[in-house]
């Protein structure tokens, strides 16, 4: 399974408080990430607000969990930066093989379009690539 995930409204947090404060929020949901996932899954930034993390053998419904797990966290942990509380949230979405794809290599892409859906229903949300999400007999790659 994957999960893609990015902060809600980080655009607003560089421009009213500094880039400073978003790379402290930045560091403080890399940290949070590395503690909570088991020792062979894989956490890793894709790039500038958004998060990878990699469940290997997790079903569908336990990325679910894990991601709904993992934005409560987020969302009961503000980060504390020069005397001020930011408030930090995350939109998650989550894909897995075979339940969203018929082929890993396509995780990416389907989490991805997950997640823009979660962004587009309000945020602060996990959204689920339910079955059949890919057209099996096309290619990607």
């Amino acid at each position: 399974a994957l999960l893609i995930l990015d902060v809600d409204h980080f655009k607003r947090i560089n421009d009213t408080l500094g880039h400073e404060a978003g790379d402290a929020v930045l560091r403080a949901l890399g940290g949070l990430l590395r503690n909570s996932i088991r020792e062979v899954d894989l956490a890793a930034r894709l790039g500038g607000e958004e998060f990878v993390v990699l469940l290997p053998e997790t079903t569908l419904a336990a990325a679910r969990e894990i991601a709904e797990r993992l934005r409560k966290s987020v969302e009961a942990q503000p980060v504390e930066w020069r005397g001020k509380t930011i408030e930090v949230r995350i939109s998650v979405g989550v894909a897995a093989c075979p339940e969203s794809v018929g082929e890993p290599r396509h995780l990416v892409r389907v989490a991805d379009e997950a997640l823009y859906r979660s962004k587009a229903e309000g945020r602060n949300r996990v959204t689920v690539a339910g079955p059949g999400t890919v057209d099996q007999g096309l290619d990607f790659a």
